[in-house]
């Protein structure tokens, strides 16, 4: 088979990439995702206009990989290419609820200071399960640029357009440069990756920083020196402190040793102990800093979190066929292949990726996503055994293409449509308003175990006005309602001071009501506040898939 000619192969590749869609639209019913199901994108789209719409791509691509100038400039090139695949989806509103912690913590950090961030974190700041780094880095935008959404999505989607690039290099130092830079490419090949890299969530930055690791790894084992040896320490800190799935993850740096230990075993014991001991160091520091509560994040996580992702799994079908292009999946196959024929170990690298996915039973996507780039090197390690570079280019475009006409007319319109969307619409709305200050009541969920008042900060982020709630936002009720459950934090995040300040409490003030239900009247909670309103504005936008739903009904009180 890998005796084809360019042309044969190029065709055979043109068809298969028009036969994956009606492949997926049919079985689309196995996509358990919770997000972007195709169950449910599709549920008011044919599958007419989408099919016509990708025939482009595998047309567009022809001329695409016939150049190698992309490969020759494998840095600007990535960068941009993934840069502008996110950018249609750079102005979507918050999908998902853990938005409101990142929020919450990194306003924190902007309203007093970074001293008192570190300090009160687990405190005043509601930590949960979550490590400090990314919303620092939220925190110290929001000083630096305002609070606004626009300044996360577009540091997010930045540091989004590093990811292939230390992708590539990675390929480089185990490879070769070509393999690297199809690695680069095919991270960009998944639809879900792309919409959510402007979300203020850490995903990609736990992506960016255990890729980071693992490079600055290589490359002190490689070179050695105390700068490149303190360097590499510095990333697995900070791999660490994005988010405990990495813990484990960073275990491939193990692996990463004993298969460099056969070319120099001395050398390369000796960097790898000097990586151990500054690591050891720097993290033996951070817990006598916060080691009481690192310890109780990650109790919280044995006996609630692992346990609970036997029941919180989207499945494997939906991760590698419906969330990523199969192109992805099928090269890996391929790149396994072709390393158990030529005894390559480097492959042990993606093995121990696959033994932890399978072990800890890891099938939710947004605990996927940091692997993609591994599994992306072994696609494009597998390619290496078809021997036109035009038809290799030729598969990894495909992907891409195919996977932007997916994200852009199919997720896109979706997820802009979703409840949690009527926040930012309303955000904006209340920009309008003449009025310095708005009165928020959240009513409860009729058909979900969440909290509503978790959806504050995230109406927080869309509106530059002052937001004032003389309501609490935690209920032994509630909490005791979703202790087993994936909302469980919603009942746990702290108010904070500054959504009460008093000096708005006898105002007359614009009222925003947060419900899951469209509502007409102002709730009688607070009807003898306002006797008499009226709505000047209604959002009610919903997919009707979600339990969870917002809607914001906006009452002119004067």
């Amino acid at each position: 088979m890998l005796r084809f000619t360019r042309t044969e192969w190029l065709l055979l590749v043109l068809f298969l990439t028009l036969l994956i869609f009606p492949l997926q639209y049919i079985s689309r019913s196995l996509d358990m995702s919770t997000l972007t199901s195709w169950r449910w994108v599709f549920a008011d789209k044919g599958p007419g206009s989408v099919f016509l719409l990708l025939l482009p791509a595998p047309l567009l691509a022809v001329p695409l990989s016939s150049s190698n100038l992309p490969e020759k400039h494998p840095a600007v090139s990535l960068f941009l290419l993934s840069v502008l695949s996110c950018l249609p989806f750079i102005n979507s509103p918050e999908y998902l609820l853990d938005s409101a912690r990142y929020f919450l913590q990194a306003k924190y950090l902007k309203e007093y200071g970074i001293s008192e961030f570190f300090q009160e974190w687990g405190g005043e700041i509601t930590a949960w399960t979550d490590l400090p780094l990314v919303p620092m880095f939220y925190g110290i935008l929001f000083r630096l640029f305002g609070e606004t959404k626009p300044v996360i999505a577009i540091f997010n989607v930045l540091l989004f357009g590093l990811i292939p690039i230390i992708t590539y290099l990675i390929g480089r130092l185990l490879w070769d440069r070509t393999t690297g830079f199809l690695a680069g490419v095919f991270i960009i090949a998944s639809p879900y990756l792309l919409t959510q890299v402007p979300l203020m969530l850490v995903d990609i930055h736990v992506m960016f920083f255990l890729l980071l690791a693992v490079y600055t790894f290589l490359y002190a084992l490689e070179r050695g020196g105390f700068v490149l040896t303190l360097g590499a320490a510095i990333a697995i800190i900070l791999a660490l402190f994005c988010k405990y799935s990495t813990w484990p993850m960073l275990g491939v740096l193990g692996i990463i040793a004993l298969i460099r230990i056969d070319t120099q075993p001395r050398i390369v014991i000796k960097r790898s102990l000097g990586v151990a001991a500054l690591t050891g160091m720097l993290l033996g520091i951070i817990f006598m800093w916060k080691g009481a509560l690192i310890l109780e994040q990650i109790n919280v996580l044995r006996t609630y979190q692992l346990s609970g992702l036997k029941n919180w799994q989207e499945g494997y079908v939906a991760v590698f066929f419906f969330q990523a292009h199969p192109y992805i999946l099928l090269a890996s196959f391929f790149g396994c292949c072709r390393a158990a024929i030529n005894r390559d170990r480097k492959i042990f690298i993606v093995v121990w990726f696959a033994v932890l996915v399978f072990f800890l039973e890891l099938k939710r996507l947004r605990y996927l996503l940091p692997l993609l780039p591994f599994l992306s090197l072994t696609a494009a390690y597998g390619l290496q055994a078809i021997t036109h570079a035009q038809v290799r280019r030729y598969i990894a475009y495909c992907g891409v293409l195919s996977s932007l006409v997916i994200g852009i007319w199919v997720y896109k319109p979706f997820l802009a449509m979703t409840s949690v969307s009527n926040l930012k619409n309303g955000g904006r709305f209340l920009n309008t308003l003449q009025t310095e200050a708005v009165e928020v009541y959240c009513l409860p969920q009729v058909h979900s175990l969440g909290n509503t008042s978790v959806m504050v900060p995230i109406l927080d982020l869309y509106t530059d006005k002052e937001i004032y709630q003389n309501q609490t936002w935690n209920s032994e009720e509630g909490y005791r309602r979703a202790q087993n459950a994936s909302l469980r934090f919603t009942w746990e995040l702290k108010q904070p001071a500054y959504y009460r300040d008093i000096k708005y409490a006898d105002l007359q003030l614009p009222v925003v009501v947060i419900s899951s239900e469209p509502i007409s009247s102002m709730p009688e909670q607070l009807a003898q506040k306002y006797p008499s309103s009226r709505v000047i504005k209604k959002f009610t936008n919903s997919s009707r898939v979600f339990r969870y739903q917002t809607f914001i009904t906006i009452f002119d009180t004067i």
